[in-house]
């Protein structure tokens, strides 16, 4: 560690060293100091001092980059994001203390929850035509991250519909919404009353309905079926239901069934087939339904089972 530190973790990191314990134990939580964590950029700026034992991880606040007071003590889980950050104590000594006592730092509220309890309450949200209520707050930039109208309301130029829950980017971009009428994304003709997924970023259709039947990546889907397109961030696969028999990777598969190819190289997943054939090293009948884990044969079952 080059930055300074509070001097009761210091003094605790120095401990540790000399006799190789690392752990400080509460009775719902602990503290596995540790001083080679990296930062995150989720909490840049922050000091990682140790772990709870699971996923967790302490933050020391040195330069009060989060309007604690300098050297405030935080909290975030390795796998989640800014707004899942809890502030625990404003100081080391303090986090000692309550942890003897007995904190779970999971009961605290998170960044969003602050910022959530700063916004509540009916209000215009930019980017929506009509009053909202929000349900959840972005920590980062302080805007709506989901709210519901009472009624129907333009949400990012579509018609959305009343009593649903529309979602919005740190940005404030709606990228998620239910259709209260008929509606053209992107050139796709999309139903009323179905849920609409937009690139956060772009805008383009993630998950949506069709009223019409449409091909994606050269595949023939089936209108009035939920369809999802592959992004390398925001969606792993495409799905939906085929318009009629199509062969993919040489596999025949049948009309009606639902598809999913998986990932960038479009790995079939799950299906239905119209024709025997050889999957996973097995041989297959005509109408049996199957799901793959890469090459090999996950689940199967044969036209009897599905009947």
């Amino acid at each position: 560690m080059t930055r300074p530190v509070p001097p009761m973790l210091a003094a605790d990191l120095a401990r540790a060293r000399a006799t190789q314990s690392w752990t400080i134990a509460g009775p719902r939580s602990r503290i596995e100091l540790c001083e080679d964590l990296d930062e995150r950029d989720e909490l840049l700026g922050l000091l990682p001092f140790g772990t709870d034992g699971g996923g967790g991880v302490w933050y020391c606040d040195v330069d009060d980059r989060l309007g604690g007071g300098a050297g405030a003590i935080v909290h975030l889980h390795k796998s989640s994001r800014y707004g899942d950050a809890r502030r625990m104590k404003p100081s080391y000594a303090e986090l000692r203390d309550a942890l003897a006592e007995g904190l779970d730092p999971y009961e605290l509220p998170t960044l969003d929850d602050e910022a959530t309890a700063e916004l509540q309450g009916p209000r215009n949200v930019p980017g929506i035509e009509g009053t909202v209520l929000v349900k959840r707050a972005h920590a980062r930039t302080r805007r709506a991250a989901e709210v519901v109208a009472d009624r129907d309301v333009i949400a990012g130029g579509y018609a959305a519909k009343g009593g649903a829950r529309i979602l919005l980017t740190d940005e404030g971009r709606v990228h998620f919404l239910t259709l209260a009428a008929r509606a053209v994304v992107e050139g796709i003709p999309c139903a009323s009353d179905t849920e609409l997924s937009l690139h956060p970023e772009t805008g383009r259709p993630l998950r949506f309905t069709p009223d019409v039947s449409i091909e994606i990546d050269g595949l023939p889907f089936r209108g009035k079926h939920e369809v999802s397109v592959y992004d390398p961030i925001f969606s792993a696969s495409v799905s939906g239901v085929l318009d009629r028999d199509h062969d993919v990777a040489r596999i025949p598969l049948a009309e009606g069934t639902r598809v999913v190819l998986l990932g960038e190289e479009r790995a079939l997943m799950s299906g239905t087939l119209r024709a025997p054939a050889m999957l996973g090293g097995e041989h297959l009948e005509a109408g049996t339904w199957f799901e793959m884990l890469g090459e090999v044969l996950y689940r199967k079952k044969s036209p009897g089972e599905r009947a």
